[in-house]
């Protein structure tokens, strides 16, 4: 069987300054310029979201958004007071926090780009 080491998505972008900011200033990722119009961040140390300039890169951007990044949050991590950082941030939020027996805390943003980007704290892993 095979094993892999690392996992990443790319997401395009018309605004790939706007959306930098987002992924580094407001959710403060790792960020690493891979070109000149690619940017990845960290989300954990195998796992990133790939920011890519429109026009480069296999695929454009497009209005569809048929991919959502999930984010699970580190089990210290307080749900509210992240789901309030990001409000007063100006982040679009387009969910209040959700709590279920099966997915625990779970709301829902919109990213620069138009993108749902979830946000998942586990009750139990």
């Amino acid at each position: 069987m095979f094993r892999f080491d690392r996992f990443k998505v790319f997401l395009y972008y018309e605004d790939l300054e706007a959306a930098k900011r987002f992924y580094r200033d407001i959710l403060g990722l790792s960020e690493y310029k891979e070109s000149d119009y690619v940017w990845q961040y960290w989300v954990s140390s195998n796992t990133a979201i790939g920011l890519v300039k429109d026009g480069h890169g296999y695929l454009p951007a497009s209005d569809d958004k048929p991919v959502m990044p999930c984010i699970h949050l580190a089990p210290d991590q307080n749900m509210d007071s992240f789901y309030l950082y990001l409000k007063e941030n100006g982040v679009k939020m387009l969910s209040e926090i959700k709590t279920s027996e099966v997915f625990g805390q779970v709301f829902l943003v919109e990213d620069p780009g138009g993108y749902i980007v979830e946000f998942v704290k586990r009750n139990h892993e």
